[in-house]
């Protein structure tokens, strides 16, 4: 644990060696929060594999205070057509936004999304969509995100210029 973690909450992008807090957040979610069912061993196994073998398309990432984690964001890196201009053309999908409920109000999860936002543009992705729950759309909307019906897309272009 760095001093970092001991300190102000910060956000990263997440790698294998947190699958086991990644797979924690989820389970507390799915099945505290939702009450699906499952083993919470073999889960979190069963994660694992899950990320090391989807590590080119979904990337995650983390938000830590007072040295664990309390939060996470999923950006799915989806390939988009090639164009005449441009080969390569992405677009990303932010899924699975959690933080526990003791740590929620409090700005990490604009801390989080914020840095899943740089991150995307650092990738060169064109734009991120969601589809947040109906209690989230207002904190989406805050961050930049515009649309209408259940689907919200930032520019991430536009923020760049």
């Amino acid at each position: 644990m760095t001093m970092e973690s001991r300190g102000d909450p910060t956000a990263r992008e997440a790698n294998l060696s947190d699958a086991e807090a990644l797979a924690r957040l989820r389970w507390i979610w799915r099945a505290v929060e939702r009450d699906e069912k499952g083993d919470p061993e073999r889960f979190r196994d069963d994660f694992a594999t899950w990320m090391a073998d989807h590590e080119q398309t979904h990337v995650p990432y983390i938000v830590e205070a007072g040295g664990s984690a309390v939060g996470m964001a999923w950006l799915a890196v989806v390939e988009r057509i090639p164009g005449p201009e441009l080969w390569t053309r992405l677009s990303g999908i932010l899924q699975s936004v959690y933080v526990l409920a003791e740590h929620r109000n409090g700005g990490l999860g604009d801390l989080l999304i914020r840095h899943v936002i740089d991150g995307a543009a650092a990738k060169g992705l064109d734009y991120l969509s969601v589809h947040p729950s109906p209690r989230s759309f207002p904190f989406y909307r805050r961050l930049g995100f515009r649309g209408s019906g259940r689907l919200l897309f930032l520019d991430l272009v536009a923020v760049e210029e």
